[in-house]
Protein backbone atom coordinates (compact mmCIF):
# COMPACT_ATOMS: atom_id res chain seq x y z
CA UNK A 1 0.00 0.00 0.00
CA UNK A 2 1.51 3.33 -1.10
CA UNK A 3 0.96 6.41 1.06
CA UNK A 4 -0.02 9.38 -1.12
CA UNK A 5 -0.50 13.10 -0.54
CA UNK A 6 -2.19 15.68 -2.76
CA UNK A 7 -0.98 19.26 -2.94
CA UNK A 8 -3.71 21.58 -4.20
CA UNK A 9 -7.25 20.32 -3.58
CA UNK A 10 -9.21 22.56 -5.90
CA UNK A 11 -11.10 21.35 -8.95
CA UNK A 12 -8.72 18.60 -10.12
CA UNK A 13 -6.70 17.98 -6.97
CA UNK A 14 -9.87 17.46 -4.99
CA UNK A 15 -11.02 14.88 -7.51
CA UNK A 16 -7.69 13.06 -7.34
CA UNK A 17 -7.89 12.98 -3.55
CA UNK A 18 -11.46 11.66 -3.57
CA UNK A 19 -10.53 8.94 -6.07
CA UNK A 20 -7.79 7.75 -3.73
CA UNK A 21 -10.18 7.81 -0.77
CA UNK A 22 -12.83 5.85 -2.71
CA UNK A 23 -10.38 3.11 -3.59
CA UNK A 24 -10.45 3.90 -7.30
CA UNK A 25 -6.65 4.07 -7.13
CA UNK A 26 -5.53 0.56 -6.26
CA UNK A 27 -2.98 -0.07 -3.50
CA UNK A 28 -3.02 3.57 -2.43
CA UNK A 29 -3.84 5.36 0.82
CA UNK A 30 -4.40 9.12 1.12
CA UNK A 31 -2.43 10.24 4.17
CA UNK A 32 -2.56 14.02 3.75
CA UNK A 33 -3.66 16.97 1.64
CA UNK A 34 -2.16 20.43 1.38
CA UNK A 35 -3.59 23.76 0.22
CA UNK A 36 -2.78 27.40 0.93
CA UNK A 37 -6.50 28.21 1.09
CA UNK A 38 -7.24 27.31 4.71
CA UNK A 39 -11.01 27.50 4.27
CA UNK A 40 -10.97 24.99 1.41
CA UNK A 41 -8.49 22.84 3.31
CA UNK A 42 -10.48 22.78 6.56
CA UNK A 43 -13.73 21.91 4.76
CA UNK A 44 -12.08 19.03 2.89
CA UNK A 45 -10.35 17.63 5.97
CA UNK A 46 -13.49 17.85 8.09
CA UNK A 47 -15.52 16.04 5.45
CA UNK A 48 -13.04 13.29 4.61
CA UNK A 49 -11.17 12.93 7.93
CA UNK A 50 -7.69 13.33 6.46
CA UNK A 51 -4.68 15.28 7.73
CA UNK A 52 -4.34 18.76 6.26
CA UNK A 53 -1.46 21.22 5.89
CA UNK A 54 -1.01 24.71 4.54
CA UNK A 55 2.77 24.24 4.40
CA UNK A 56 3.86 21.54 1.95
CA UNK A 57 7.35 21.27 3.42
CA UNK A 58 5.88 20.55 6.84
CA UNK A 59 3.64 17.92 5.27
CA UNK A 60 6.56 16.24 3.50
CA UNK A 61 8.59 16.24 6.70
CA UNK A 62 5.86 14.92 9.01
CA UNK A 63 3.93 12.54 6.74
CA UNK A 64 6.83 11.22 4.65
CA UNK A 65 4.51 10.11 1.80
CA UNK A 66 5.61 7.62 -0.84
CA UNK A 67 4.18 9.77 -3.60
CA UNK A 68 2.80 13.28 -4.10
CA UNK A 69 0.25 14.51 -6.65
CA UNK A 70 0.83 18.17 -7.56
CA UNK A 71 -2.39 19.90 -8.66
CA UNK A 72 -1.70 23.58 -8.01
CA UNK A 73 -1.69 26.58 -10.42
CA UNK A 74 0.87 26.21 -13.19
CA UNK A 75 3.61 28.54 -11.98
CA UNK A 76 4.09 26.56 -8.76
CA UNK A 77 4.50 23.09 -10.29
CA UNK A 78 8.28 23.05 -10.64
CA UNK A 79 8.98 24.59 -7.25
CA UNK A 80 6.83 21.97 -5.50
CA UNK A 81 8.35 19.15 -7.55
CA UNK A 82 11.81 20.33 -6.48
CA UNK A 83 10.72 20.03 -2.83
CA UNK A 84 9.64 16.45 -3.52
CA UNK A 85 12.99 15.75 -5.15
CA UNK A 86 14.84 17.20 -2.17
CA UNK A 87 12.97 14.69 0.01
CA UNK A 88 13.45 11.80 -2.46
CA UNK A 89 9.67 11.54 -2.87
CA UNK A 90 8.09 10.33 -6.13
CA UNK A 91 5.73 12.87 -7.70
CA UNK A 92 3.05 13.24 -10.35
CA UNK A 93 2.56 16.70 -11.87
CA UNK A 94 -0.74 17.92 -13.30
CA UNK A 95 -0.37 19.38 -16.77
CA UNK A 96 1.45 21.50 -17.79
CA UNK A 97 4.79 20.63 -16.22
CA UNK A 98 5.54 24.36 -16.18
CA UNK A 99 4.83 27.55 -18.10
CA UNK A 100 8.29 27.76 -19.71
CA UNK A 101 10.52 25.05 -21.12
CA UNK A 102 13.47 26.71 -19.39
CA UNK A 103 12.04 26.07 -15.91
CA UNK A 104 10.77 22.60 -16.85
CA UNK A 105 14.20 21.63 -18.14
CA UNK A 106 15.76 22.72 -14.83
CA UNK A 107 13.45 20.24 -13.10
CA UNK A 108 14.32 17.46 -15.53
CA UNK A 109 18.04 18.09 -15.07
CA UNK A 110 17.64 17.71 -11.30
CA UNK A 111 15.46 14.63 -11.75
CA UNK A 112 18.07 13.01 -13.99
CA UNK A 113 20.55 13.27 -11.13
CA UNK A 114 18.17 11.24 -8.94
CA UNK A 115 17.29 8.19 -11.06
CA UNK A 116 15.60 6.51 -8.09
CA UNK A 117 12.87 9.19 -7.97
CA UNK A 118 9.85 8.89 -10.29
CA UNK A 119 8.65 12.09 -11.98
CA UNK A 120 5.34 11.50 -13.79
CA UNK A 121 3.01 13.70 -15.84
CA UNK A 122 -0.79 13.84 -15.89
CA UNK A 123 -1.14 13.38 -19.66
CA UNK A 124 -4.28 11.30 -19.49
CA UNK A 125 -5.22 11.48 -23.17
CA UNK A 126 -2.53 8.85 -23.73
CA UNK A 127 -4.87 6.33 -22.11
CA UNK A 128 -7.42 6.88 -24.90
CA UNK A 129 -7.32 3.56 -26.76
CA UNK A 130 -8.10 5.23 -30.10
CA UNK A 131 -4.91 7.29 -29.90
CA UNK A 132 -3.02 4.17 -28.82
CA UNK A 133 -4.38 2.38 -31.90
CA UNK A 134 -3.32 5.29 -34.10
CA UNK A 135 0.19 5.11 -32.66
CA UNK A 136 0.31 1.40 -33.43
CA UNK A 137 -0.80 2.01 -37.05
CA UNK A 138 1.80 4.73 -37.57
CA UNK A 139 4.73 2.97 -35.92
CA UNK A 140 4.00 -0.33 -37.68
CA UNK A 141 4.14 1.47 -41.02
CA UNK A 142 0.63 0.38 -41.99
CA UNK A 143 -0.45 3.84 -43.15
CA UNK A 144 2.99 4.54 -44.61
CA UNK A 145 4.96 7.79 -44.34
CA UNK A 146 2.81 10.59 -42.87
CA UNK A 147 1.82 13.21 -45.45
CA UNK A 148 -0.76 15.34 -43.63
CA UNK A 149 -2.03 16.01 -40.10
CA UNK A 150 -5.10 18.06 -39.14
CA UNK A 151 -6.25 18.38 -35.55
CA UNK A 152 -9.37 20.45 -34.83
CA UNK A 153 -10.13 20.94 -31.14
CA UNK A 154 -12.97 23.40 -30.63
CA UNK A 155 -15.05 21.47 -28.08
CA UNK A 156 -13.29 22.89 -25.00
CA UNK A 157 -16.05 25.48 -24.59
CA UNK A 158 -15.45 27.98 -21.79
CA UNK A 159 -17.81 30.82 -20.86
CA UNK A 160 -16.87 34.13 -19.30
CA UNK A 161 -18.20 32.68 -16.04
CA UNK A 162 -15.44 30.06 -16.14
CA UNK A 163 -12.74 32.71 -16.44
CA UNK A 164 -14.30 34.75 -13.66
CA UNK A 165 -14.15 31.77 -11.26
CA UNK A 166 -10.46 32.36 -10.54
CA UNK A 167 -8.37 35.47 -11.05
CA UNK A 168 -5.41 33.40 -12.21
CA UNK A 169 -7.23 31.84 -15.17
CA UNK A 170 -6.43 33.01 -18.72
CA UNK A 171 -3.79 35.46 -17.57
CA UNK A 172 -0.09 35.67 -18.39
CA UNK A 173 0.78 36.37 -14.76
CA UNK A 174 -1.45 33.73 -13.16
CA UNK A 175 -1.67 30.90 -15.69
CA UNK A 176 1.08 31.67 -18.19
CA UNK A 177 -1.35 31.63 -21.09
CA UNK A 178 -4.85 30.64 -22.09
CA UNK A 179 -6.27 27.86 -24.23
CA UNK A 180 -2.84 26.49 -25.18
CA UNK A 181 -1.38 26.12 -21.70
CA UNK A 182 -4.65 24.95 -20.14
CA UNK A 183 -6.71 22.82 -22.48
CA UNK A 184 -4.48 22.15 -25.50
CA UNK A 185 -1.64 20.63 -23.50
CA UNK A 186 -3.43 17.30 -23.97
CA UNK A 187 -3.88 17.45 -27.74
CA UNK A 188 -0.42 18.84 -28.41
CA UNK A 189 1.05 16.01 -26.36
CA UNK A 190 -0.92 13.52 -28.47
CA UNK A 191 0.26 15.33 -31.62
CA UNK A 192 3.95 14.96 -30.79
CA UNK A 193 3.40 11.45 -29.33
CA UNK A 194 2.01 10.29 -32.68
CA UNK A 195 4.01 12.19 -35.31
CA UNK A 196 6.97 13.66 -33.41
CA UNK A 197 8.19 17.20 -32.95
CA UNK A 198 7.82 19.79 -35.73
CA UNK A 199 10.87 21.63 -37.05
CA UNK A 200 9.12 24.97 -37.53
CA UNK A 201 5.83 26.60 -36.54
CA UNK A 202 3.87 29.56 -37.84
CA UNK A 203 0.90 30.49 -35.65
CA UNK A 204 -1.85 33.04 -35.15
CA UNK A 205 -3.38 33.34 -31.67
CA UNK A 206 -6.35 35.59 -30.89
CA UNK A 207 -8.82 36.49 -28.15
CA UNK A 208 -12.41 36.12 -29.34
CA UNK A 209 -15.57 37.05 -27.44
CA UNK A 210 -14.13 36.96 -23.92
CA UNK A 211 -12.77 39.57 -21.49
CA UNK A 212 -9.39 37.89 -20.97
CA UNK A 213 -5.81 38.87 -21.77
CA UNK A 214 -4.69 35.56 -23.29
CA UNK A 215 -5.61 33.56 -26.38
CA UNK A 216 -8.72 31.43 -26.78
CA UNK A 217 -8.36 30.90 -30.53
CA UNK A 218 -5.32 29.24 -32.14
CA UNK A 219 -4.24 28.22 -35.63
CA UNK A 220 -0.77 26.76 -36.05
CA UNK A 221 0.98 25.37 -39.13
CA UNK A 222 3.61 22.83 -38.12
CA UNK A 223 6.34 21.91 -40.58
CA UNK A 224 8.08 18.54 -40.81
CA UNK A 225 10.37 16.92 -43.32
CA UNK A 226 7.93 15.72 -45.96
CA UNK A 227 4.64 17.19 -44.72
CA UNK A 228 2.81 20.01 -42.95
CA UNK A 229 0.25 19.78 -40.17
CA UNK A 230 -2.44 22.23 -39.09
CA UNK A 231 -3.58 22.53 -35.48
CA UNK A 232 -6.78 24.51 -34.82
CA UNK A 233 -8.19 25.10 -31.35
CA UNK A 234 -10.65 27.38 -29.60
CA UNK A 235 -12.81 27.60 -26.48
CA UNK A 236 -15.53 29.89 -27.84
CA UNK A 237 -17.15 27.83 -30.61
CA UNK A 238 -20.55 26.09 -30.50
CA UNK A 239 -21.08 23.34 -31.44
CA UNK A 240 -17.48 22.29 -31.10
CA UNK A 241 -15.45 19.71 -32.99
CA UNK A 242 -12.81 17.24 -31.87
CA UNK A 243 -11.29 15.56 -34.91
CA UNK A 244 -7.84 14.25 -35.75
CA UNK A 245 -6.88 13.20 -39.27
CA UNK A 246 -3.53 11.67 -40.15
CA UNK A 247 -2.99 10.76 -43.79
CA UNK A 248 -0.14 8.60 -45.05
CA UNK A 249 0.88 7.15 -48.38
CA UNK A 250 -0.82 3.83 -47.52
CA UNK A 251 -3.94 5.01 -45.72
CA UNK A 252 -5.64 7.43 -43.37
CA UNK A 253 -6.69 7.66 -39.73
CA UNK A 254 -9.76 9.67 -38.66
CA UNK A 255 -10.54 10.04 -34.95
CA UNK A 256 -13.59 11.89 -33.72
CA UNK A 257 -14.44 12.29 -30.06
CA UNK A 258 -15.50 8.69 -29.39
CA UNK A 259 -15.19 6.93 -32.76
CA UNK A 260 -12.28 6.07 -35.01
CA UNK A 261 -12.06 4.97 -38.61
CA UNK A 262 -8.97 4.02 -40.51
CA UNK A 263 -8.44 3.19 -44.14
CA UNK A 264 -5.72 0.97 -45.62
CA UNK A 265 -5.11 1.39 -49.33
CA UNK A 266 -4.77 -1.48 -51.78
CA UNK A 267 -1.64 0.23 -53.09
CA UNK A 268 0.48 3.13 -51.74
CA UNK A 269 -0.39 6.42 -53.44
CA UNK A 270 2.91 6.64 -55.40
CA UNK A 271 2.11 3.22 -56.91
CA UNK A 272 -1.43 4.32 -57.78
CA UNK A 273 0.02 7.37 -59.48
CA UNK A 274 2.60 5.32 -61.37
CA UNK A 275 0.03 2.78 -62.60
CA UNK A 276 -2.55 5.39 -63.61
CA UNK A 277 -3.87 5.12 -67.18
CA UNK A 278 -6.61 7.71 -66.64
CA UNK A 279 -6.72 11.24 -65.23
CA UNK A 280 -8.26 10.36 -61.85
CA UNK A 281 -6.25 7.18 -61.35
CA UNK A 282 -7.40 3.64 -62.00
CA UNK A 283 -10.56 2.87 -60.03
CA UNK A 284 -9.42 -0.62 -59.06
CA UNK A 285 -6.05 0.66 -57.81
CA UNK A 286 -7.70 3.31 -55.58
CA UNK A 287 -9.65 0.78 -53.51
CA UNK A 288 -9.11 0.65 -49.76
CA UNK A 289 -10.36 -1.28 -46.74
CA UNK A 290 -12.23 0.60 -44.03
CA UNK A 291 -12.00 -0.34 -40.34
CA UNK A 292 -13.90 0.99 -37.32
CA UNK A 293 -12.79 1.34 -33.74
CA UNK A 294 -14.35 3.07 -30.73
CA UNK A 295 -13.54 4.59 -27.38
CA UNK A 296 -15.60 1.88 -25.67
CA UNK A 297 -18.79 2.12 -23.61
CA UNK A 298 -17.20 0.63 -20.49
CA UNK A 299 -14.41 3.19 -20.63
CA UNK A 300 -16.93 6.01 -21.10
CA UNK A 301 -18.83 4.91 -18.00
CA UNK A 302 -15.59 4.65 -16.03
CA UNK A 303 -14.60 8.17 -17.13
CA UNK A 304 -17.99 9.55 -16.22
CA UNK A 305 -17.64 8.25 -12.67
CA UNK A 306 -13.91 8.57 -11.98
CA UNK A 307 -12.40 10.67 -14.76
CA UNK A 308 -9.81 9.59 -17.29
CA UNK A 309 -7.13 10.88 -14.92
CA UNK A 310 -7.72 7.93 -12.57
CA UNK A 311 -5.91 5.69 -15.04
CA UNK A 312 -2.80 7.85 -14.76
CA UNK A 313 -3.04 7.76 -10.96
CA UNK A 314 -3.19 3.96 -11.05
CA UNK A 315 -0.22 3.84 -13.40
CA UNK A 316 1.74 6.14 -11.08
CA UNK A 317 1.10 3.89 -8.07
CA UNK A 318 2.00 0.81 -10.11
CA UNK A 319 5.31 2.36 -11.19
CA UNK A 320 6.33 3.60 -7.74
CA UNK A 321 5.47 0.15 -6.41
CA UNK A 322 7.42 -1.84 -9.01
CA UNK A 323 10.11 0.81 -9.58
CA UNK A 324 9.82 0.07 -13.30
CA UNK A 325 9.94 3.49 -14.95
CA UNK A 326 9.57 1.94 -18.39
CA UNK A 327 5.91 1.30 -17.53
CA UNK A 328 5.25 5.00 -16.92
CA UNK A 329 2.62 6.38 -19.31
CA UNK A 330 4.13 9.87 -19.34
CA UNK A 331 7.17 11.43 -17.68
CA UNK A 332 8.60 14.94 -17.31
CA UNK A 333 10.39 14.69 -20.65
CA UNK A 334 7.05 14.06 -22.35
CA UNK A 335 5.65 17.12 -20.62
CA UNK A 336 8.55 19.22 -21.89
CA UNK A 337 8.00 18.21 -25.52
CA UNK A 338 4.37 19.32 -25.51
CA UNK A 339 5.30 22.51 -23.66
CA UNK A 340 7.99 23.20 -26.24
CA UNK A 341 5.32 23.28 -28.96
CA UNK A 342 3.19 25.65 -26.85
CA UNK A 343 6.11 28.02 -26.28
CA UNK A 344 6.85 27.99 -30.01
CA UNK A 345 3.22 28.67 -30.99
CA UNK A 346 3.09 31.63 -28.61
CA UNK A 347 6.44 32.99 -29.80
CA UNK A 348 5.41 32.73 -33.45
CA UNK A 349 2.17 34.58 -32.79
CA UNK A 350 3.90 37.30 -30.75
CA UNK A 351 6.56 37.86 -33.42
CA UNK A 352 4.19 37.27 -36.34
CA UNK A 353 6.69 35.00 -38.07
CA UNK A 354 7.73 31.39 -38.47
CA UNK A 355 9.96 30.12 -35.63
CA UNK A 356 12.21 27.13 -35.22
CA UNK A 357 11.34 24.45 -32.68
CA UNK A 358 12.47 24.61 -29.96
CA UNK A 359 12.60 28.37 -29.50
CA UNK A 360 15.40 29.97 -27.51
CA UNK A 361 14.39 29.42 -23.87
CA UNK A 362 15.84 32.70 -22.57
CA UNK A 363 14.18 34.71 -25.33
CA UNK A 364 10.83 33.11 -24.54
CA UNK A 365 11.15 33.96 -20.85
CA UNK A 366 11.89 37.60 -21.72
CA UNK A 367 8.94 37.77 -24.13
CA UNK A 368 6.63 36.26 -21.50
CA UNK A 369 7.84 38.75 -18.90
CA UNK A 370 6.93 41.58 -21.28
CA UNK A 371 3.45 40.11 -21.67
CA UNK A 372 3.05 39.95 -17.89
CA UNK A 373 4.28 43.53 -17.44
CA UNK A 374 1.86 44.83 -20.10
CA UNK A 375 -1.00 42.87 -18.54
CA UNK A 376 -0.35 44.43 -15.13
CA UNK A 377 0.00 47.88 -16.67
CA UNK A 378 -3.32 47.56 -18.48
CA UNK A 379 -5.01 46.27 -15.35
CA UNK A 380 -3.85 49.26 -13.32
CA UNK A 381 -4.61 51.80 -16.05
Amino acid sequence: MKRLAVIGIGRMGGRHARNILKGVVKNALLVAVCDTDKKVLDEFCAKYKVNGYTDRREMLDKEKPDGVIIATPHYSHVEIAKDCLANNVDFLVEKPVSVTVKEAQELKDLLDKKPDVVGAMMLNQRTNRMYKKAKELIESGKIGPVKRVNFIVTDWYRSQYYYNMGGWRASWSGEGGGTLINQCVHQLDIWQWLVGMPKQIYAVCKTVGRDITTENDVTAIMSYDGFEGVFTASTHELPGTNRLEIAGENGKIVIDRFKMKYYLNKYPEPVVNERATRDYGNKEDKKCKKYSYSYGLTRLIYDGINGQQARILNNFVEVISTRDKLRLIADIGDGIRGLSIINAINMSSWLNKCVDVPVDNDEYVKALEKKIAQEKKDKNA
